[in-house]
């Protein structure tokens, strides 16, 4: 659609949410030979008159452009900033198209007319174009510990203290389960609570041995973070760990990530859940193979939802949008359902506890 638009000299917008994904989107773009200009900050790709645009919808909020757009493709349309809301309101000859893994945000049904389940998770994985992680149930807070938000959601403050108690057993098992799969360490994404919870992940995984860096939310340093990213980026990167706080959940994509960690407990969130485990499962290579590691108590909670949305797509709209409303919580009898005695490996409904004797054989 972009490339057609920049072919027919119509103005064409990309949007984004994250300042992080911008260069990645435009380095796409790249790779397909499609010209574009950036709006974001002070972006050195500004170029407001080329047809097609990259725009971070922060600075979008604040900045005019020249021409009013034919097209709008909004990647991780699940997330319903106002304004972006407001200003495609505004431009009823534009057209306008969605793109979203998990269309559970409310009100959604509002803002589009219909929802297009292209292919389902599972189709993608069994050919080849998702690569479905083992996925392990590791020590978690207690659900005592954590208190409610006004949201409904675990709280923060409650998520980071539960969180920083356990920092030593999410180490021992990142290096007990990647040396048992993989023969050590990997390329690994972690999502944290806090920047302080997300803080002394990096120095527990420091102390032993092991370079881990934070993104988060309250960077102030758009050069340091980028630079942060390209490190992790390089096949041969001297971070062996990005720490994410409410930045790298949604669109991030650094194909040679091997292990994801989720250290952040959602009781509500199931479409957090499924954006953070899908930065682990682009493929990269023949055979890649991924780890999941949870800490969060969020596969309890969320795996038979996951699974189906995997298994059948998202469904209409109206339904879709309420995936995201409802609490789960770890009832006594919930973790048998998912989660193997044996050896703690996510198990999808109808799978017997014997297939885990392999770990690499979990999902078979």
């Amino acid at each position: 659609l972009l490339n057609e638009a920049s072919r027919k000299g119509s103005y064409a917008l990309f949007l984004v949410d994250r300042v992080a994904l911008v260069d990645q989107t435009s380095a796409t773009l790249d790779s397909y030979g499609i010209h574009h200009g950036v709006v974001q900050g002070g972006h050195p790709r500004w170029e407001p008159r080329a047809n097609v645009q990259v725009c971070s919808i922060q600075t979008l909020q604040r900045r005019a452009l020249p021409r009013v757009p034919d097209l709008i493709c909004y990647d991780e349309c699940h997330v319903r900033f106002a304004a972006t809301m407001r200003y495609m309101a505004s431009l009823p000859d534009c057209v306008r198209v969605g793109l979203t893994a998990t269309p559970f945000s409310k009100g959604m049904a509002e803002d589009w007319d219909r929802a297009v389940n292209v292919r389902t998770t599972r189709s993608l994985i069994d050919d080849g174009h998702l690569v479905e992680p083992t996925i392990y149930v590791a020590r978690s807070p207690d659900d005592a510990q954590l208190s409610l938000a006004g949201n409904g959601e675990f709280s923060d403050a409650s998520a980071s203290a539960a969180g920083i108690e356990i920092a030593g057993d999410v180490v021992a098992e990142w290096v007990a389960k990647t040396e048992q799969h993989f023969g050590g360490p990997v390329k690994t994404i972690v999502f944290a609570a806090t920047v302080e919870h997300g803080r002394e992940l990096c120095e527990a995984f420091g102390a032993a041995g092991h370079n881990f860096q934070q993104i988060s939310y309250l960077d102030r340093d758009d050069d340091e973070r980028r630079a942060k990213i390209e490190e992790f980026r390089k096949p041969d990167s001297l971070i062996q760990g990005l720490v994410s706080c409410g930045v790298l959940t949604r669109g991030f994509d650094v194909t040679d990530v091997m292990c994801g960690i989720s250290c952040r407990p959602y009781r509500k969130s199931l479409s957090s859940h499924m954006q953070e485990i899908g930065r682990v499962m682009r493929p990269h290579g023949e055979g890649k193979r991924a780890l999941w590691l949870c800490h969060s108590g969020n596969v309890e909670r969320f795996a038979a939802d996951m699974f189906s949305v995997w298994e059948h797509g998202a469904g209409e709209l109206d339904a879709a949008s309420k995936q995201d409303s409802k609490p789960r919580e770890r009832e006594k009898g919930e973790r048998e359902k998912v989660v193997c005695p044996e050896c703690s490996g996510a198990l999808r409904a109808g799978l017997r506890a014997e297939i885990c004797a392999d770990p690499r054989a979990v999902w078979e």
